[in-house]
């Protein structure tokens, strides 16, 4: 069959050439438009941001834009259901897995990098035993970036009644959306705990952040409304991938009457969950934005990738110039991707001579998220300051109005700043291989 396709095609290629040619012609532009389309950003579809009035941190004004920009309300953060730091894997690991322990009727977790060895074996040991016991457990993990995770853990749980999904595994129904991936961490027990942030299911991610082995990161724990907000991050993208839609009192148990924050006074969240699809995908962008245009004091950012947009980089321009600090904590000696890291240097002068405060973190890769302002906004959750976050990843974060936890975040941000190397004009020297390339790595910033 197949030598008579071969024979076949040859024919029409002696019989027409005309056309054989004109299909070459197509097929290159159609390689050409492809790449373009998913790797630079000459294809980029991107508006100049504004509001119709002042948007100060903690106004009326600002939490009825980020409501609007999230496509939800604010909810109060209960005294007794304060939001929870916890660094590194030290430290949540130990209360995941306790968590875990002491589920009585649900388990949801949505991570991007499950990848065999210790932590994803406790993981998954875990959740198999308490499905074992009849606790009804749900994972899905992103199919690119978990592609070793241990297939036999993957079998015992699922034989333990255990569902498993893979978002947008390779195949002709998922080719043209490939390119958009899940970066979710969403992890709720009885849909009463739930957690966010950065930690992958990577045994890198063990320690405290302080070895060039291990990764820096930061989890947030949330509990009642704030969990539930977390629960409906991943049943919309279990449902979209399994089909199956999560209700009950075992997924969705009943809560205190919680009324929606509106206005948002001391101490409140809006939940953000980023879809992106096509020409609608600034939802996050915006966020980030409005978060950043309403500081007045301070802005401070950690972030492993520094691939800001032209909004974003006019904001940062624009709150220096009306004196507000901004520090922004980025990867230093230790990378996942030297490609990626000069991309970022490649824009370290224009940052600088806006007059951002640049530090490179020295002991460990650097994975938080996090932006804080003013000492009490502060946004949160699994995106990076990047376009693939932005517009190509289903991401789920936090804008978090209460003064507690800034102040966490602050100490956080100040620790791992004791821990930096300030960057600046004078100290800053791009060796001309280096500027290059990281002008040519800056073309395809699209997909970092």
């Amino acid at each position: 069959m197949t030598f008579a396709l071969y024979q076949h095609l040859r024919n029409i290629s002696k019989s027409s050439p005309k056309m054989v040619t004109a299909l070459i012609i197509i097929g290159f532009f159609a390689v050409l438009l492809t790449i373009i389309s998913w790797f630079t950003p000459l294809s980029d579809n991107s508006v100049d941001f504004s509001t119709t009035v002042p948007t100060p941190l903690g106004s009326p004004e600002f939490f009825l834009a980020a409501e609007s920009i999230a496509g939800s309300a604010s909810y109060p953060i209960l005294k007794d259901e304060p939001v929870t730091i916890l660094n590194n894997g030290k430290e949540f690991v130990p209360d995941l897995l306790n968590e875990i322990q002491n589920a009585k009727h649900s388990i949801t977790l949505a991570n991007y990098i499950w990848k065999k060895g210790t932590l994803t074996n406790q993981i998954f040991d875990a959740i198999t035993a308490k499905a074992k016991e009849g606790v009804q457990v749900r994972v899905i993990m992103d199919a690119t970036a978990s592609l070793k995770a241990p297939h036999d853990k993957i079998e015992a749980f699922e034989k333990a009644g255990g569902k498993m999904e893979k978002f947008r595994p390779f195949g002709l129904r998922t080719i043209t959306r490939m390119n958009k991936r899940t970066h979710l961490r969403a992890m709720v027990i009885d849909g009463i705990v739930g957690y966010t942030g950065g930690v992958a299911f990577d045994d890198e991610w063990l320690g405290d952040g302080t070895k060039p082995d291990e990764w820096r990161d930061i989890m947030f724990k949330f509990q009642g409304q704030g969990a539930r907000s977390i629960q409906n991050m991943f049943n919309a993208l279990w449902r979209q991938t399994s089909g199956e839609i999560l209700s009950g009192p075992d997924f969705y148990p009943e809560l205190p009457p919680s009324v929606v924050s509106d206005p948002c006074t001391d101490s409140c969240f809006i939940p953000l969950l980023q879809i992106p699809s096509p020409d609608l995908e600034k939802n996050l962008s915006q966020f980030l934005w409005i978060s950043i245009m309403g500081a007045k004091d301070h802005v401070y950012i950690e972030t492993p990738y520094l691939l800001p947009d032209k909004n974003i980089l006019s904001a940062l321009k624009q709150k220096v110039e009306e004196g507000v600090r901004v520090d922004i904590i980025i990867p230093g000696p230790h990378v996942d991707s030297r490609i990626v890291q000069l991309a970022t240097r490649s824009y370290y002068k224009e940052v600088l001579s806006m007059g951002v405060h640049l530090y490179e973190y020295q002991p460990a890769h650097m994975h938080s998220k996090i932006m804080t302002a003013d000492g009490h906004w502060s946004v949160i959750g699994s995106a990076n300051l990047d376009n693939r976050s932005s517009t190509l990843n289903v991401e789920g974060m936090f804008g978090v109005e209460d003064k507690t936890l800034a102040k966490g975040i602050e100490e956080q941000f100040e620790l791992d700043k004791s821990r930096s190397v300030e960057i600046t004009d004078q100290s800053f020297v791009a060796t001309i291989r280096d500027r290059i390339f990281g002008r040519i790595s800056r073309l395809f910033a699209k997909q970092y």
